[in-house]
């Protein structure tokens, strides 16, 4: 490691932390996925997301937050047990902020829930940083999201 990137530390999520993963995870639909879905999808899919919505992950689920400078980078919230339409080890969420990509921070929160994780709905964004990290695609799915069809991939860890 470089000494002029910061090292990615993760700790547990707080209530308080829903504006700031809500802001997060908007900015990576908007920057980080837009090279693989429509504008209108990317609409669609951050119209679904609230900081209301993030509280209550943060509440029902292991969610962590990834931090470098100081800063969020980053967070992933996995299903310890079954919660609302998610099964135990479902990586419900996995968002890295776009100023952040490239330092190691899905994979540092990849790693802070692999004893548990061990499914999820990838973006087509985030299939492939699943797939270095043990992930099978099992299928393709389509969700209908405010007059928009986009797909994702299900996939599982191979064990």
């Amino acid at each position: 490691m470089s000494h002029s990137t910061p090292p990615v530390t993760v700790r547990p999520a707080e209530p308080d932390d829903a504006e700031a993963i809500h802001a997060l995870s908007l900015r990576a639909i908007r920057g980080s996925a837009s090279g693989h879905y429509t504008p209108a999808e990317l609409e669609a899919w951050a119209a679904t997301r609230s900081p209301a919505r993030h509280r209550a992950l943060i509440e029902h689920t292991r969610t962590l937050v990834a931090v470098c400078d100081g800063a969020p980078a980053g967070f992933v919230s996995v299903a310890d047990e079954p919660w609302g339409t998610l099964e135990r080890g479902e990586v419900d969420q996995l968002f890295v902020d776009p100023a952040f990509g490239g330092r190691g921070v899905a994979r540092a929160l990849l790693a802070a829930v692999d004893d548990v994780a061990t499914v999820t709905h990838a973006s087509w964004r985030a299939a492939p940083v699943f797939e270095r990290h043990g992930y099978v695609r099992e299928e393709v799915e389509t969700v209908h999201l405010d007059g928009q069809t986009l797909t994702r991939v299900r996939m599982r860890r191979a064990r």
